[in-house]
């Protein structure tokens, strides 16, 4: 009986152990911020009781430590993931988001061959037909050279800055795909990350390489003069091949998907249609080959000698100069079709979905800037070990897989968050700057908003306390999470999101204790205070130092009207775009843009404008 008993008793702690050792695989794998977990979760978890009962009287004993500038950056990079004008607003990116493109999605590539390597496809078909597809130009068109055109595929190896070649015109083909199982092993590359500048904007990837090129003992000959982009995607995709890693997602006008391997049963492809030039459709001859060979009058740059031009030249070139403005129009209406299709994801890319749970970032192991225009991955502090770090923690996400299903939406959370407080905000900051003068009117205006906000969570009596009152309740009720928290990322952002909104409700109950008394001096001895102005200004000042502070897009950037139906309202494109390709330490600001001299680069303008067909036919971009 005793030795059954002891028997059970091994049984017992066998069990426990192998139970314990599963906890600890499966939680030891979402390691993915290198902050610890507070203490308490930590015990929670390695007792096995799931996770922590966040409620309104211990939220706070759970809240990591991470300060407001940083809460700032996590904040602004969750809200900008997947969009694709507050990816180009905040382009220098610092995070990898784990994303699953499901069973079933179309994606796109135009090129001459069917891809048998890593490859690009796009995720709107409008994107590859306008990358894809390139008429040749006709009459005095023909002898410009189109520079930052990228060459042939949905993303090509020409330089910038270099012109067309004859295998721009060569049979191109348009490719469809279509996800065969749910591809749950992509990382998506935050802010503008299909760039191609040296600003930060390919920090990610650039880290990515780095680090990849030491730990697999790659040579130096491996670049072999390649694309830095071409080179950075042939590093990771070698690295992550025994990972499962199906490949990362980027921006660029729309969203694009850099495939690591098309043989793998992760795609199938539905469809090749060999594409038709509109040249070739309208029944026009080719071009005519202008050149010294063929007789006509250029100059040693390569310019027409318009008046050595004979009469039977110059009749050529007004009938193809003819042909070359109908077909512009074509040409400008193909690319502003990539535009509006770009556009449609200035609120989300739906069709990628994101794991939060394992949301791996730069922010709060070293000291990043949260000025998304000026910050850098690869900065000072990140030294060679915190990056092997990052890299380490993808490589332990990678192991688990991703599962949006499962993940708290965290972009929907903080979008509520935004919709409500956005306007209350600006609404304050408005009664406040009023440009007449400081008088009753402005403090009445103000409490109307903010006593309305704060008497929402002040009680009556102290026996209703038990429930919570006051400042730290007004919080939990914002920022109560509707999904358990269970892994290093989660916490990381929900902690940012208690710092965002505790300094939001903070600075609406400090404006409110400064004017309400002034309401209650009106109200009584129908006067305010002689300290009034002083009040008005220090409320001000709070007001707009964290609308400052908090960088959300709402509150300073917008389209300057309605547009109309034949108009998108632009966000420029720091990588390839119709309106030409901007680069960010330029001090010409292209079309939207303007030089920032406390930044020294470009920043997009705050006035977004409407742009048609009509803005391309100017630019002569497509």
């Amino acid at each position: 009986m005793n030795f059954h008993r002891r028997s059970v008793s091994v049984t017992i702690g066998v069990l426990l152990i192998v139970v314990l050792c599963f906890c600890w695989k499966i939680f030891g794998s979402y390691g993915a911020i290198s902050t610890e977990l507070p203490r308490n979760v930590s015990a929670i978890k390695a007792a096995g009781a799931g996770a922590p009962v966040i409620r309104w009287d211990n939220y706070e004993e759970f809240v990591r430590d991470i300060d407001f500038e940083n809460s700032t950056a996590v904040f602004n990079s969750i809200r900008a993931a997947l969009r694709q004008s507050p990816s180009d607003i905040h382009p220098v990116g610092v995070s990898y988001f784990p994303a699953v493109i499901p069973k079933g999605t179309l994606m796109y590539h135009a090129g001459s061959k069917v891809p048998t390597t890593f490859e690009w496809l796009a995720m709107d078909h409008e994107f590859s037909y306008s990358f894809g597809l390139r008429s040749p130009s006709y009459g005095r068109k023909s002898l410009e050279r189109r520079r930052g055109r990228p060459g042939n595929g949905t993303h090509g190896d020409r330089p910038k800055g270099t012109p067309p070649n004859e295998h721009d015109r060569s049979s191109q083909i348009m490719l469809t795909y279509r996800a065969v199982r749910d591809l749950n092993k992509f990382l998506y590359l935050d802010g503008a990350s299909a760039a191609k500048t040296d600003s930060g904007e390919m920090d990610t990837q650039l880290m990515l390489s780095n680090v990849i090129k030491k730990k697999l003992n790659l040579p130096d000959d491996d670049e072999n003069g390649r694309m830095a982009e071409r080179l950075y995607a042939s590093r990771i995709c070698k690295w992550g091949k025994p990972l499962g890693l199906d490949g990362i997602i980027r921006v660029e006008v729309g969203f694009e998907v850099i495939l690591c391997d098309f043989a793998a049963d992760n795609v199938e492809l539905v469809s090749n249609i060999e594409m038709v030039y509109p040249n070739q459709y309208l029944g026009l001859p080719s071009p005519t080959v202008i050149s010294k060979e063929e007789g006509w009058p250029l100059d040693e740059d390569g310019k027409l000698l318009e008046d050595h031009l004979t009469d039977d030249q110059k009749a050529i070139l007004e009938r193809e100069d003819g042909w070359e403005q109908v077909l512009s129009g074509f040409n400008a209406a193909k690319s502003f079709n990539w535009l509006r299709a770009g556009a449609a994801h200035d609120h989300g890319e739906h069709r990628i979905h994101l794991d939060y749970r394992h949301f791996v970032s730069g922010i709060n192991r070293t000291y990043i800037t949260p000025d998304p225009n000026n910050r850098r991955l690869l900065s000072d502090g990140m030294t060679w070990e915190k990056q092997l770090e990052m890299v380490n923690d993808l490589e332990k996400v990678l192991e688990v897989g991703f599962d949006a299903t499962q993940s708290m939406d965290w972009q929907l959370a903080l979008d509520e968050l935004v919709t409500k407080f956005a306007p209350l905000l600006k609404s304050i900051s408005n009664i406040l700057n009023t440009d007449g003068d400081i008088n009753e009117s402005v403090a009445i205006n103000t409490t109307a908003l903010t006593l309305n906000f704060c008497l929402r969570f002040e009680a009556t009596t102290n026996t209703s306390d038990q429930f919570g009152t006051g400042k730290n309740f007004a919080l939990y009720q914002y920022v109560s999470p509707y999904q358990d928290l269970k892994t290093d990322a989660d916490f990381l952002i929900w902690s940012s999101t208690v710092k965002v909104v505790r300094e939001i409700v903070d600075v609406i109950y400090q404006v409110n204790e400064l004017l309400v008394p002034e309401v209650h001096s009106i109200l009584r001895d129908n006067k305010t205070s002689s300290d009034l102005a002083e009040h008005v200004g220090t409320a001000r000042s709070a007001v707009d130092d964290l609308i400052e502070s908090l960088g959300w897009i709402e509150l300073n950037y917008r389209c300057e009207r309605q547009c109309n139906w034949d108009e998108v309202c632009y966000t420029p494109s720091w990588g390839p775009s119709p309106m030409g390709m901007t680069d960010p330490g330029s001090h010409d600001g292209g079309f939207g843009t303007h030089f920032d001299e406390s930044r020294q680069r470009l920043v997009i303008d705050s006035d977004l404008q409407c742009i048609s067909v009509n803005n391309l036919l100017a630019n002569h971009k497509f």
